[in-house]
């Protein structure tokens, strides 16, 4: 193999990392100059907010039309500032909201101005996809202990489609939804929206006064506007910081909040290893029950998960394991304080079988694996998560999974017997976490994996805060992971994972500090999920932000990173990055991604070979990528992301070439594609590992072509708020072509080799979800689902795509019919019925 001079290395690490300096300071220093100009946003309009609910007999209808009598009696909250782009200057529109409450809900009648109603944008979707639609939306933001730190998100949009989300110290979990009322329309003066929050939707405290924190937010998305009630610095994350108050709501109790969401499916399915079609019917309940005014139970039993959108499978060339996100709902609601310290991953639950493998290997003659389940199945999940008025926040989970057999059966007598991949296994997540000042957090967390028939148990526990100063601009982050494995009379295995941080997260100008040391012994991976271990990692991110418009750009943001890694034991060199982006929005509604990267030493891979000890010393490489999104406001819209690299040394080079198109025909019909083309040439990768009767080991690599087409067709079409259907199918394919193959030599370096076994592979994952959903009544739903997978792996290369396309569609299949109902039960409203009759 060529290797490149010394010289010729030298230049290349000092010019380099000059370009990407010059691109950070180019594309920071020409928009920073501006100052913000001042304007109408004086200490009048900066100062917190407050605004008082009045209490009302009647509750209001809610249909959008304001014919109560109080409503003209409410105190008006108003006055909005504008939070971009020109933070703090009076919006060129108006809004007007007022409040009223009972011992049931807080009410909302909001009226949101326009000059010109019939140009409103009010595209329909799905509950919770507004922020991804082109449409108006106001938002409604209730932190009912007001500790800037746990938020309640709601958002209601002109076409009447609802979105509700929660805010905590970890982010923000977009999967929980509440059950809540309200009615929009278009006016001749703008639109209004009428809401009813019911206190069951809510956690708050049981205090005689109620002083909720509070903020609204309307989007007028025609002139790409923002404006907030009380108003908040852009220039400062912390949002929350700058919350008014809503005030007056008296004697208000929190209720018992007690659902049930029983629910009934059925699938008639057909798998390529079946001959017959299959019929299967479920039944399974969701139970929710608030233990008090802080605290929430959550229990699932007999859960069934079969109309879950498809994971998007890859080829996978890495060591490492492909991370998928979950998609499940009950594993991703009301799960925030679940994600401290990153050591609990959701899909371990129900997972593919520890020792799915296991048949295979215990084969005899004539026989057949006729059964061998690629997922655990779960008896039931229990989870109890909240926070009280004093900041402390209790979260445990609790999940079995029964036992997992695999069926192999004799291809001459028909005998069949029972093989054990996984036998019954329990899963414990504890996590206790306390709200400090100023925003700041303290948390203690534990995580445990038992399976009594294995005497195996592993335990991560992790101890996570984050301090800020007084105006929490400054924060020190520290977090401390420790892994435990027992088994049977085995030693003990402890491990652990250190990271500390300084950062400043406010201004125009922000940096984090950071260092990471997780030693060889550190594996949460029972219930968590990491990659690798055995790795120091120290980084240096700067930010520089400029939020107010600068001649044709809205927004723009750079950042300057350096990042040293090194293994933790022994302490050898991996690698050091320099990367610098920019993210550049435009008056027209344009959005421009720029980033520049470079290992000026190249990687020295520990885990490629495959073989603890041994290193893969990848040469001087860099890259580019850029991205461009066009106006989404428009009816077509186009997204470009192009992406190169090159390794010189080893004459590797990587390019990316993605387009994403997207048609919307009306505010209810859409189809948008994603198009996808990689080509990896001169990739060096692991093959094989070959140990000889002497024990001596040989690793190979192989140089190779790897080529993948990623193509996912996403069609919708919206009839109403209440119902939808939708399309997504996606064909991935992904050939590896081997050129030649080389030996590892202890040094790191390849030598040439006449290892000769074939190692192409050609890749096929198609996946089609079509899915229609009625909400018929308040949480409750029907769905209709058809689901389609194929999945095939040879050697048999292709450069045809289209006859690649026509052999994977005939290949062996799944198929799945499944049709499902839940029904949602408030045990007030039944009892509110029954009391009725009465």
């Amino acid at each position: 193999m060529k290797e490149a001079t010394p010289c010729n290395e030298m230049k290349r690490a000092c010019f380099l990392p000059a370009i990407l300096v010059f691109f950070f300071f180019s594309c920071t220093i020409s928009y920073g100059v501006a100052q913000h100009q001042p304007s109408f946003a004086d200490s009048l309009f900066r100062a917190k907010k407050s605004i008082h609910a009045i209490r009302v007999s009647t509750p209001p209808k809610i249909d959008a039309i304001m014919d109560e009598s109080f409503w003209k009696d409410c105190p008006v909250a108003e006055n909005f500032v504008e939070y971009g782009p020109r933070n703090g200057t009076v919006p060129p529109v108006s809004t007007e909201v007022r409040f009223a409450y009972d011992d049931e809900a807080l009410y909302v009648f909001a009226i949101m101005y326009d000059p010109h109603p019939d140009s409103i944008c009010k595209e329909m979707g799905r509950r919770d996809e507004v922020e991804s639609l082109t449409t108006d939306y106001i938002s409604f933001d209730i932190l009912p202990y007001n500790d800037g730190l746990n938020m309640f998100e709601f958002k209601v949009t002109p076409a009447g489609l609802q979105n509700d989300c929660k805010y905590s110290a970890v982010g923000v979990d977009i999967t929980w939804d509440a059950v809540w009322e309200n009615a929009c329309k278009i006016t001749d003066k703008g639109w209004v929206a009428e809401v009813k929050f019911p206190y069951s939707a809510l956690r708050f405290p049981k205090v005689e006064n109620q002083v909720w924190g509070f903020n609204m937010w309307r989007n007028f998305h025609r002139k790409n506007e923002w404006s907030t009630w009380s108003w908040v610095d852009n220039k400062d994350n912390n949002i929350f910081g700058y919350y008014g108050r809503l005030e007056g709501m008296h004697n208000v109790r929190p209720p018992v909040r007690l659902s049930f969401s029983p629910y009934i499916s059925g699938y008639v399915e057909k798998t390529p290893e079946s001959k017959n079609w299959s019929y299967i019917l479920r039944g399974g309940l969701d139970l929710r029950y608030g233990i008090n005014e802080s605290y929430t139970l959550d229990m699932m039993l007999i859960p069934d998960f079969g109309q879950v959108q498809s994971d998007d499978q890859i080829l996978n060339l890495t060591p490492f394991e492909v991370h998928y996100d979950e998609r499940r709902q009950f594993f991703t609601e009301a799960t925030e304080l679940f994600n401290k310290c990153g050591i609990f991953y959701t899909r371990r639950v129900g997972s593919m079988p520890r020792n799915y493998l296991a048949p295979y290997d215990s084969l005899k003659a004539n026989e057949r694996i006729s059964d061998n389940p690629d997922e655990t199945r779960i008896i039931n999940a229990t989870k109890i998560s909240g926070r009280n008025s004093k900041g402390l926040g209790i979260g445990f989970f609790n999940a079995m999974t029964t036992n997992t057999w695999a069926r192999l059966e004799d291809t001459i007598t028909g005998a069949t017997r029972k093989v054990s991949t996984q036998p019954f296994t329990n899963y414990n997540v504890l996590v206790i976490d306390q709200n400090l000042k100023h925003n700041s957090y303290i948390t203690l967390i534990n995580t445990n994996y038992w399976t009594p028939d294995d005497q195996y148990s592993a335990n991560v526990t992790g101890v996570e805060t984050q301090i800020y100063n007084k105006k929490a601009v400054y924060a020190i982050f520290g977090r401390l992971n420790i892994s435990q494995k027992y088994q049977n009379t085995a030693e003990p295995d402890f491990g652990h994972d250190i990271t500390l941080a300084l950062l400043k997260t406010g201004g125009k100008f922000q940096f984090q500090f950071v260092r990471e040391e997780i030693d060889n012994h550190y594996d949460p991976n029972d219930m968590g999920f990491l990659t690798n271990n055995n790795e120091a990692v120290n980084q240096a991110k700067l930010y520089w932000n400029v939020l107010d418009p600068v001649g044709k750009i809205l927004t723009n943001r750079s950042e300057f990173i350096l990042t040293y890694l090194t293994l933790y034991k022994p302490y050898a060199f991996e690698g050091f990055q320099i990367m610098a982006d920019n993210t550049t929005s435009y008056k027209n509604f344009w959005t421009t991604y720029i980033e520049a990267s470079l290992f000026p030493w190249g990687f020295h891979d520990y885990y490629e070979p495959r073989t603890w000890g041994w290193v893969y010393k990848r040469p001087l490489y860099y890259s580019f990528t850029y991205g461009m999104g066009t106006n989404n406001r428009k009816p077509f819209r186009i997204g470009v992301n192009l992406y190169a690299m090159n390794s010189p040394s080893d004459h590797n080079f990587h390019y990316t070439v993605t387009l994403t198109p997207r048609i919307r025909f009306s505010d209810r019909f859409m189809i948008s594609l994603t198009t996808g083309y990689d080509k990896n040439l001169n990739n060096y990768g692991w093959v094989n590992t070959v140990i000889d009767s002497l024990n001596n080991l040989t690793t190979y690599f192989g140089r190779r072509d790897v080529s993948t087409i990623n193509n996912i067709l996403t069609v919708k079409y919206i009839f109403n708020t209440k119902a939808s259907l939708s399309l997504r199918a996606r064909h991935y394919w992904s050939t590896a072509k081997y050129l030649d193959y080389y030996t590892l030599n202890f040094n790191g370096k390849l030598d040439n080799s006449n290892y000769s076994q074939n190692h192409d592979i050609n890749f096929n994952a198609f996946t089609a979800d079509l899915q229609f959903v009625w909400y018929f009544a308040p949480g409750s739903e029907l769905s209709f689902v058809w689901k389609n997978i194929i999945n095939t792996l040879d050697q048999a290369v292709s450069c045809d795509y289209w006859n690649n396309l026509g052999t994977t569609l005939r290949s062996p299949q799944t198929n799945s019919f499944s049709v499902r109902v839940i029904y949602y039960l408030d045990y007030l409203s039944i009892k509110k019925a029954l009391g009725k009759k009465h």
